[in-house]
């Protein structure tokens, strides 16, 4: 459980890593340069266990040598806010989950990004099918050293000498860790299984400050709660793990529609208590896979442009527009002001479901007369709609093939993953809007609640809010429509907004973090 040695790889406009930033070229990812972010890649070699669930207990079988990459987007150290967002890459490709969600609160806030290659299928892909030269020393020989292999670069990151961080290791005064979907249940796997417990820094605090688990249900089987190793036993139904215990740091599950179906018997209360600080949000009219952020990451085209056949996802239905990565980016926010501060965030309300007493499989949620889903976070497409929003699609014909790294899945099972919507009939638009402003207005107030609330950020509030005036409304009258509203203020749970300048992905500006200074000794809150 040890990381011995970092090598630094050459990043240019010729020598770019998987998953690199910006490929202007092809019109996808984020650029760094106007933000002033710079991105390195580092070679890290160590020791990790090998482990296995017996019997219901945790036991290591064995401990083995590795070499991994890490990706790492650091802000100039003058805007360094002491904040580190990791995640360990999704074996989709390597993919950067976190950093497509919440880049424009990472680069907009002078965070610091680290992302960890940890499934060792996509080691393999990485040195056969993408690029030899540069990984060819990459080795992770057991899918079971994952865990510790993550947890060795985050007790790392304070550590001049040690951290992939460089000179701001010293710097750095919270760590938090998050994934999604796959990588969401490894946080989860992490947190339960006590990694969290077994990588501390020196003093013996936490290595990570907080977890964000998203879009990954704990009752959905593997696939929830993921086996510790490729000789270990899935964890029963019932196992208490799957269910958010207490820890010593703040932990947010963020949940659409999608995995709220199975979530059920993993659901339990929010707690404010100091060794239990949790939260659910579960975001009203949204699924699982959001198309729509495709462009923000590089790694498909990479491989396309490598001769491999990446499969697109394109579904029947019309696509939804809901953007679940909007209520993310203020749960990021939340978990960083809880955690830096002790400020509790808001609760909020659960899904209901529409039977009582329904445990295991698929669970139907209550809906409205629209057929948008009751409870949650209030989005302002389902309080003031125009469509019914569905968690589930069928895919178009020679589309939504399954990736390599889930070759038993079908293309039914991948649009199962994406959300689409139904446009509601004119005449009921008619008779819910008088007025193409009457919509404007009211979807105004809808944004403005949650931004209030601190589960909507300024910025996205405006992104929303532009998508709305630019939405054609044909079936509403329009006698005169309003400009778009300054919604400037001071509702960010970050504090106040002095604005940082221009981000590329939104077109907004976004608040700085708010960081408490920290005493580099003794436990963090």
């Amino acid at each position: 459980m040890t990381l011995h040695h970092l090598r630094e790889l050459a990043v240019s406009g010729t020598l770019q890593p998987l998953g690199t930033s910006h490929l202007p070229d092809d019109g996808v990812g984020v650029d760094l340069r106007p933000l002033g972010y710079q991105e390195r890649e580092f070679l890290v070699t160590g020791t990790a266990g090998e482990y296995r669930h017996v019997d219901g207990t945790l036991q290591q079988t064995g401990q083995l040598p590795y070499v991994t990459r890490v990706l790492v987007r650091t802000p100039p150290a003058e805007r360094f806010n002491g904040v580190v967002l990791a995640e360990p890459l999704h074996p989709e490709y390597d993919s950067a989950s976190t950093w497509r969600i919440a880049h424009p609160w990472i680069t907009g806030t002078g965070a610091a990004w680290v992302g960890i290659t940890q499934d060792h299928r996509m080691v393999t892909a990485l040195k056969e099918a993408y690029d030899p030269a540069r990984y060819g020393e990459l080795s992770i020989p057991a899918a079971g050293l994952r865990w510790d292999i993550v947890g060795a670069v985050l007790a790392a990151l304070r550590t001049p000498g040690r951290s992939v961080l460089a000179g701001l290791a010293d710097r750095v005064r919270h760590v938090y860790l998050s994934g999604w979907s796959n990588t969401g249940s490894f946080c989860r796997v992490f947190l339960q299984d006590g990694f969290h417990g077994r990588h501390r820094l020196a003093d013996g605090a936490p290595a990570v400050d907080g977890y964000l688990i998203g879009i990954s249900s704990g009752a959905a089987g593997a696939a929830g709660y993921p086996p510790l190793s490729d000789g270990s036993p899935a964890l029963p139904a019932d196992d208490p793990r799957r269910v958010i215990g207490p820890a010593d740091v703040p932990v947010f599950e963020v949940l659409s529609e999608f995995e709220s179906e199975t979530h059920r018997p993993a659901l339990r209360e929010d707690s404010d208590a100091p060794g239990d600080r949790y939260r659910l949000y579960q975001v009203a009219g949204t699924s699982h896979d959001n198309p729509l952020l495709e462009s923000v990451l590089t790694n498909h085209t990479q491989f396309r442009r490598r001769s491999h056949d990446v499969p697109l996802r394109r579904i029947t239905e019309q696509p939804s527009d809901a953007r679940l990565d909007a209520v993310a980016r203020a749960a990021y926010a939340l978990l960083h002001r809880w955690a830096a501060t002790g400020a509790p965030p808001p609760r909020v309300e659960r899904f209901p479901f529409a039977r009582d007493g329904v445990t295991g499989g698929v669970d139907e949620l209550t809906r409205d007369e629209h057929g948008n889903v009751r409870g949650g976070v209030r989005t302002p497409w389902v309080e003031v709609p125009l469509a019914a929003y569905h968690p589930h699609s069928t895919p178009r014909p020679g589309y939504c093939h399954p990736s390599p790294w889930a070759p038993m899945g079908t293309p039914d099972l991948v649009a199962r993953l994406i959300g689409h919507m139904t446009p509601l009939p004119g005449a009921q638009l008619r008779a819910l809007y008088p007025t193409r402003q009457d919509y404007l207005d009211r979807y105004e107030a809808a944004c403005a609640r949650l931004s209030s609330q601190g589960l909507l950020l300024e910025a996205d509030a405006h992104m929303l809010l532009r998508a709305a005036h630019e939405r054609p409304l044909p079936h509403l009258p329009d006698p005169s429509v309003h400009p778009l509203p300054d919604l400037s203020g001071p509702h960010s749970p970050s504090g106040p907004h002095p604005p940082s300048g221009p981000h590329p992905f939104s077109g907004m500006h976004h608040p700085p973090v708010e960081t408490p200074a920290a005493p580099k000794k003794g436990p963090r809150s």
